[in-house]
């Protein structure tokens, strides 16, 4: 009798170990089903990342390339323009008195031609160039020179030297403002300029201008201007 409950309690512990190991390796499969799901939940949530991560790489491709190209114009451009009959071709499509007047001061690389310079000139003259034409009150004259109250130097005259920057002024010459923001007149009248223009069409101060005409009254001095 006592031998079979011992083999009662023998089994018993079998019983239970097995029990504990299937207990054990239902939580095993739990833990690998869990691990499973997860790892397929990562990678899906991976393979979104890098598809969405794809997209936004391939739309910064096209807009380098758009940037590429752009620059690449620009380059061309540039390029172009660094030859003598390119910077003149480049001046003479902006049509503006600006840019002629740069052109005709330009110095160094790519050359400015003196027969464009000519052309510049009479271009700014045109009608069909952009630019504002004011009248000024630009100093006191003595013999060839101003003498007080100047308000510009004398920068550029094409068929002779100049020797001062105070000297008095001629119709084609370019001058340069060196004082400060000038106030402009509409018109020359009665040995004065008369009709105060907008703010808009103030001489700005280093600004350069064409010398269109040149008036005296005593010796004052008042110019025509194109800017």
């Amino acid at each position: 009798m006592k031998r079979i409950d011992e083999k009662i309690k023998e089994i018993e512990k079998k019983d239970k170990g097995s029990r504990v190991l299937y207990i054990a390796f239902v939580v095993l499969i739990i833990a690998f089903m869990a691990y499973a799901l997860n790892s397929e939940k990562e990678k899906k949530q991976k393979d979104h990342t890098i598809s969405e991560q794809g997209q936004t790489i391939e739309e910064q491709l096209l807009d380098i390339k758009k940037k590429n190209d752009s620059l690449q114009e620009v380059v061309d451009k540039l390029s172009k323009s660094q030859t003598p009959i390119g910077f003149w071709n480049q001046t003479m499509a902006a049509k503006n008195t600006t840019s002629y007047l740069n052109y005709i001061m330009h110095q160094g690389k790519p050359e400015a031609k003196d027969e464009y310079r000519s052309i510049a000139l009479e271009n700014i003259k045109s009608n069909d160039t952009e630019g504002k034409t004011v009248w000024l009150f630009c100093g006191r004259k003595n013999d060839s020179r101003i003498v007080s109250d100047r308000v510009f130097d004398l920068i550029y005259r094409e068929d002779g030297e100049i020797t001062s920057v105070d000297m008095l002024p001629e119709k084609g010459d370019v001058v340069q403002n060196t004082t400060m923001n000038r106030n402009t007149y509409r018109n020359y009248a009665n040995g004065n300029a008369t009709g105060p223009n907008n703010a808009d069409k103030a001489w700005k101060k280093n600004s350069k201008a064409l010398v269109l005409d040149v008036k005296f009254a005593g010796n004052a001095v008042f110019v025509q201007l194109k800017f």
